[in-house]
């Protein structure tokens, strides 16, 4: 069984990934801008914290420290990099790039499938790679995160006192999920990962620090900022229809928030293979697993590794590969009841098939993924139970699948190709959706309008207008559209 704890998280926000970004100015003024901000907060932070291309030895490791080589250095080169080592650092840092209108991105664990979102050209990139602790109140029962830390490595600090984070189900990513809500193998139970905050401290865009709680002040901001994660089985292709339908009959029916299951199936360049894995997880006994995943056991498969688990060992059980550029698009899909056709979920995997098929002979083309994320009911009724937050269905929607579509690049592609890339904005544009249903912001495409599928969507645009009225971060950083 995993206990788990609500957390707080230290200098989260910084309102940067719920905004996007336009072009106000041209290039030579904006680089212009970036270098006078660059020396202000070198003269005042040190060349330790405040680093260039040419000044530092860390320059290099946080340019080229997001997880897709797209947003590497080869195409982004920050004017600086600022890497606090305290709050007051954000605040001097934020304070000069909101007075001097520089552009700017903030870069957490890195794990962004959306190009520019977590690095900058021509701008200040603040880089929260040394603020990585974790500590745990017993008294309080309350994880607090400093917004650098990869869950792996918080799961593993915290695992000596018995409880785990509602956290990222891959050990490699980090706190910026929480940010588009999180899906955790605890979620069933315990909602989205951000539906367990207690307080967090926020760096606003002038520079000022609020601490926001459910019951404050700033009530609004914490809300916003909750959106604004074992048992494996590997199946032959031929079990692709039997699971589609057992994915959509388990999240209409299933009422067991202790259950949680993730379908992915992966076509890789250098096998020409499609492989199709099944996550099943639960916490609790082994019976009531038999139970709840019934439909799935009974689905024939090649190969299996059905065991016991700690929930760090989970984490770090499924795993991506580094250093490769990473693009994502998103949907999603309402579940049907059982002996009843899961056409959409059907449709959406022949989609997939064509794309993955038609771009076989590309050698740009590392691996094509599909993956199904499940948002049982007990999940959006506990995310109401602490509070809501502005990506949920109203209370009586049913369960759904977050679905991500990820096409990795091989290695030494430095930029997607025009014509796979037109090939998966295809599939973006012509996958099935159920109307009325949030997507997943953490794994969507950055042109998606992803914040206009919310519940909270109308609340969410009034809040940022009260906490950035003048709209810089929409001028100054990528992020979400629609604000």
């Amino acid at each position: 069984m995993v206990t788990v704890s609500s957390f707080v998280l230290i200098t989260a926000a910084l309102w940067y990934s719920v905004v996007s970004a336009t072009e106000t100015q041209n290039c030579s003024s904006v680089a212009a801008i970036a270098a006078q901000t660059c020396q202000q907060l070198e003269s005042s932070l040190g060349s330790t914290i405040v680093q260039t291309q040419t000044s530092g030895s860390e320059y290099a490791i946080g340019a080229n420290f997001a997880w897709s080589t797209f947003s590497d250095e080869v195409n982004f080169q920050p004017s600086c990099i600022v890497f606090p080592n305290t709050t007051q650092h954000v605040q001097t840092a934020m304070k000069a790039i909101f007075e001097n209108k520089a552009d700017y991105a903030v870069q957490a664990g890195g794990h962004s499938g959306m190009i520019g979102w977590n690095t900058v050209q021509n701008g200040v990139l603040i880089s929260f790679m040394n603020m990585n602790s974790t500590s745990y109140d017993s008294e309080s029962d309350t994880i607090t995160l400093l917004p650098g830390i990869h869950w792996g490595d918080a799961t593993s600090a915290l695992q000596q006192y018995g409880v785990a984070p509602v956290g990222g189900r891959i050990a490699t990513v980090g706190t910026g999920l929480l940010l588009g809500g999180g899906i955790s193998y605890l979620s069933p139970a315990e909602g989205y990962a951000a539906d367990n905050y207690v307080s967090l401290d926020v760096v606003l865009v002038n520079g000022t620090l609020v601490t926001a709680t459910a019951d404050n002040e700033y009530a609004d901001l914490f809300k916003a900022l909750k959106g604004g994660g074992n048992r494996f089985g590997i199946y032959p292709n031929s079990s692709s229809e039997a699971l589609l339908a057992a994915l959509a009959h388990f999240i209409h029916d299933t009422a067991d928030p202790n259950a949680a299951t993730t379908f992915r199936t992966t076509w890789e360049n250098s096998s020409q293979d499609i492989e199709l894995d099944v996550i099943l997880v639960y916490n609790g006994t082994e019976a009531s697993f038999n139970t709840s995943f019934a439909e799935f056991l009974s689905i024939p498969y090649t190969s299996s590794a059905l065991q016991a688990l700690s929930y760090l060992d989970l984490l770090n059980a499924v795993t991506f590969p580094d250093g490769l550029g990473t693009l994502f698009g998103a949907s999603a899909l309402t579940g049907v009841p059982a002996s009843t056709l899961a056409d959409q979920y059907l449709e959406t995997y022949r989609l997939y098939n064509n794309f993955s098929t038609a771009f076989a002979s590309s050698t740009d083309i590392a691996f094509t993924l599909l993956d199904f994320s499940p948002v049982p009911k007990s999940q959006i009724q506990a995310g109401y139970e602490k509070g809501t937050n502005p990506i949920v269905p109203p209370l009586g929607t049913g369960g759904y699948f977050e679905i991500l579509f990820q096409v990795t690049y091989a290695e030494g592609i430095t930029e997607p190709s025009p014509d796979v890339e037109q090939g998966r904005q295809l599939w973006i544009s012509t996958a099935p959706s159920t109307p009325g249903l949030p997507f997943f912001l953490n794994e969507a495409d950055a042109n998606q309008q992803i914040l206009a599928t919310y519940g909270g969507y109308e609340f969410l645009k009034q809040v940022y207008t009260k906490y950035d009225p003048t709209r810089f971060n929409v001028q100054h950083t990528q992020g979400p559209l629609g604000l």
